[in-house]
């Protein structure tokens, strides 16, 4: 069994879990996580506020919660369930980065780049939190710190394609073609259906 139908069939595991114990926050949390895969957002909601009613220092619960609201498009939402996420575990590089993504959608790039530092800073590992930094930084047209943050997120995942492409947008600003092609050209073999747009520009 593979997608929508395993997802249902979780789901009714996780009935079965509650209706044994209705107090089980773990299986809140899990049919939560369930029925977001569903795009069941409310489904979802429901079942993370009641995960972190019945456990309120299950961090990653309040992580989740955050990740329903910014699916069904209450950023404002999101971002206070991932600040109580973090307030919890000030060591979840997660929670920081979605945070960071929370605020990128809200138009706030500053405080994005500021919590993606933070994941990055926690998680010296994580090319994700770079690449999320540098489109926060090509937001606010500082192009050559979002080349150097794509490059830093590349040398730690070579096969990162959102990463090349989002070095080759920074590079066509920044007037470097040749760079910008190469990277576009990249990004695409490596799966970036995007990059194919900018390519018809190169020689």
């Amino acid at each position: 069994l593979f997608g929508p139908v395993m997802q249902i069939v979780r789901v009714s595991d996780f009935d079965q879990a509650i209706r044994i114990d209705p107090n089980y926050a773990y299986a809140y949390n899990d049919r939560g996580s369930a029925k977001r895969q569903l795009n069941d957002f409310d489904g979802a909601i429901k079942d993370y506020q009641k995960a972190v009613l019945l456990d309120k220092q299950m961090s990653f619960a309040y992580n989740n919660l955050g990740s329903a609201k910014r699916k069904k498009g209450d950023i404002k939402g999101a971002i206070q369930e991932y600040t109580k996420a973090i307030l919890m575990d000030d060591k979840s590089f997660i929670a920081y980065n979605n945070r960071g993504s929370a605020k990128f959608d809200d138009g706030d790039y500053k405080g994005a780049i500021e919590d993606f530092t933070k994941a990055f800073e926690l998680n010296k590992d994580y090319a994700y939190a770079l690449n999320n930094r540098a489109a926060a930084k090509f937001k606010l047209k500082d192009y050559k710190g979002c080349v150097e943050d794509c490059t830093k997120a590349i040398a730690l995942d070579a096969n990162y394609a959102y990463a090349y492409l989002n070095r080759g947008n920074a590079k066509e600003l920044l007037r470097d073609e040749f760079g910008a092609c190469e990277d576009w050209k990249q990004a695409a073999n490596l799966g970036a259906e995007a990059a194919n747009s900018h390519i018809g520009i190169c020689q």
